[in-house]
This record gives C-alpha cells, structure tokens and sequence, in this order.
C-alpha cells in the first residue's frame, strides 16, 4: 500500500496534477540527495525529514507566496510527517537500487541472447584524418595518435582527444578532422585554441587541425555542447543544416537531430549571434533559440532550466514536461535500441531524471514508476499503454 502512494505520487508529479505540497515533497527529497551518498540509518534519515520540515516552513515565511498557498501549506503540514518518511523510505530505496554498481552476475532478461541484450551508451567515437585514415577511438590506448603540420593528436588517461601544437605550422594549408560518435557514443574533443566539445550519441564534428583563418570555424550533425575559448579577435562559428552560430567566447548547447522537428540552440554562459535564411537573433543566457526546419522560421524564448538541456553531459536523461516521443528518441540513440509503440501514444507530459548509465532493466523499471510500461524483446523496446 506505501508503494502504491509513492507511485500514484510520483504520476501525480509527472501528469503536473499534484497538488503544490505533494509537488514541494518530492521536489525536496530529490534535490537533498541528488549527487549525494544515500544513507538509510535513523538518523540521516530524520536529518532529511528535518530539512524538508525546513524547506517547507521557509516556503510558507517567503513574502512572494500568496494567502492562499501559505494556508494550504499550514493545513498539509501534518501530511508531511507520514509522506516524507514513506517518500525518504520507498524512494530512499529506490535510488539505492538504481545507484549500485553494475553486478556482472546479474540475470539477464529471458528471451535475450547475449547480442539482444541492450546495454547504455558509452565512450566510443572514430576520428577521421585529412589524410582519410580512421583512428577508433575507444579501441586505442592512450597517448599520442597522430601529428598534423605541427600539431599533436593525444588521447588522455581521461578518455578525451586533445590538439596542441608542438611547433610551428609548416603551411597554411590545414586539414580537416572529422570525430563521429555512433548510436550508443559520446566523446570529448579540446581544439588547438583551448575550446571544449562534448559530441552526443549519433553527431559528428568537422574542424582544422588548427584555426589560421580570420575564424575558428567547425561544423556538426547530432547534438554538442561547447564551452569556447574566449578570443575577441577571432569568433568561433559553428554551422549546422539550419544555421550558423557565432560566438566569441561562451557555453552553449545546439541540437540539430536529423529526426527533431526543430533545431534548438541554447545558452547558458555569454552571448551568442545565430542566424538562419530568414532571421537573426542574439541569444543571452538562459535563452533557447528554435528554428522550425518544415517553416524555417525561428523563435527565441527564456528557458527555465537551461541545466536540464545539458544533463546528457553530466550523465543524466532530464526531462521536463517532454512528451514521450521525443524522450524515447534519446534513449534510442543512447541504447542504439529501435522503440516500437504499440497502440495509441499516452499525450502527457513528463518530468524526470535518469542516470545514463542504467541498464535496461532499470530503465524500464524507472519508466514504470512514471507511468511508462514497456518490455525489452529482441533488442527493442515496447511500449504499450498500460
């Protein structure tokens, strides 16, 4: 019975219907063990209990929440001293499970043969040189790869692709390289003027060896994430199908999917210039710039959570009020898994975080707690309504 509250509550969440203290509980628990080492003993757990007590109180003591809430809130109070405990507990657990390491005795699903089974994605990537030869990277060891007109191509202890000069250009006439990331692949790339990329699964990124034009220019397919060296004498550019995007020095994120109706820009640090045929826009942070590719029209909009457009960087699936097509084509890339849907398509929205590191049988049971049933069959996934 405790388990079904805690997933009616967290549907609740999901569906946007839960009411402002259900939705302040599970907000609190979440961000007082996000990141952290979860601890079941008596006493952690009523220090948790004790600051969502606090967070709650505060919440009703803020100037800017209205008559209405506070009393809402004050009346709910009692609810928390049974929730919380019940959500700390449950999901307490739960995190606990989806957070352990994975077990290599652990079954696999019946029906999967060894090359069905789904696993997550990883570090994998192939680099192409100018000369045409092609460089795997996860299968090579670390240290240097090759050299270019006086640059180093290194593989670090870390994983991630470095260019650095070791002399001067012998010409001017650099050459392009190209690092692709398949379904199930990300990478890490640092260019020759200090700029860092983070490539997604299924992207590529075509840059020179070294930046002796009057820009730094690169161009990408998929989804990357950019934190640029700052040089007011020489903008970086970037050019996708859609669009071309010039910075000086910033953080931003561009998803330019092949299979997303709109190609979508967003800027967490600086200023960004990005134009299309028919418009340009400045971008500042906390901003997303949208181009419809069917109308290539563009709009601009403030984003709430520009953190959560990153978080496939930083490990985690993070979705905010994403319906479940467009979710489940990250995952597919992710898990290089085909998604079937079988029957009619839930339309709701859905809020949520998952460690890109899960494996399929947590996946699926996460997805259960948000209201999402489906199966693992012959290396796909199905979805089905209920």
């Amino acid at each position: 019975m405790e388990h079904d509250y805690i997933k009616q509550l967290i549907r609740k969440y999901n569906d946007q219907t839960a009411s402002t203290e259900e939705k302040l509980l599970v907000e609190d628990w979440y961000a007082r063990v996000e990141g952290e080492e979860f601890s079941s003993n008596e006493a952690d757990l009523n220090a948790i209990k004790n600051d969502i007590y606090t967070n709650v109180i505060n919440r009703i003591n803020q100037e800017n929440v209205s008559p209405k809430e506070k009393q809402i809130l004050r009346k709910s109070f009692p609810l928390f001293a049974r929730a919380a405990t019940l959500l700390i507990i449950v999901l307490g657990g739960l995190y606990l499970y989806l957070q352990k390491p994975t077990n290599p005795q652990i079954k696999p699903i019946a029906g999967l043969t060894a090359q069905h089974q789904i696993k997550p994605g990883g570090n994998n990537a192939i680099l192409k040189l100018g000369n045409g030869q092609e460089i795997i990277l996860n299968e090579s060891a670390e240290g240097r790869l090759a050299q270019q007109d006086g640059v180093s191509i290194t593989k670090t202890s870390g994983g991630e692709v470095t260019y650095r000069f070791t002399n001067a250009l012998k010409n001017k006439a650099v050459t392009n390289n190209t690092i692709t990331t398949p379904r199930g692949g990300q990478y890490h790339l640092i260019l020759t003027d200090g700029s860092q990329v983070w490539l997604n699964a299924s992207s590529s990124i075509t840059f020179p060896t070294a930046f002796t034009s009057a820009n730094r220019g690169v161009t990408i397919t998929g989804e990357a994430y950019f934190e640029v060296a700052k040089n007011k004498f020489k903008p970086f550019v970037v050019h996708t199908d859609q669009s071309v995007i010039t910075v000086l020095g910033t953080h931003f994120n561009v998803n330019t999917y092949s299979d997303e109706d709109e190609e979508r820009t967003t800027l967490l640090e600086g200023a960004v210039e990005i134009k299309n045929h028919t418009k340009t826009e400045i971008l500042h942070p906390g901003e997303e710039a949208g181009i419809n590719k069917s109308a290539q029209k563009m709009k601009v909009l403030p984003i709430e959570n520009a953190e959560a457009v990153i978080a496939w960087k930083n490990g985690y699936f993070q979705f905010v009020g994403s319906d479940l097509k467009s979710f489940m084509r990250q995952i597919s890339r992710w898990y290089d898994v085909e998604v079937i849907y079988n029957g009619e398509i839930p339309i709701k929205a859905y809020t949520g975080k998952i460690p890109r590191n899960s494996s399929a049988e947590d996946l699926v049971k996460m997805l259960a707690y948000s209201g999402i049933h489906c199966r693992i069959e012959s290396g796909r996934i199905t979805i089905n309504p209920k």
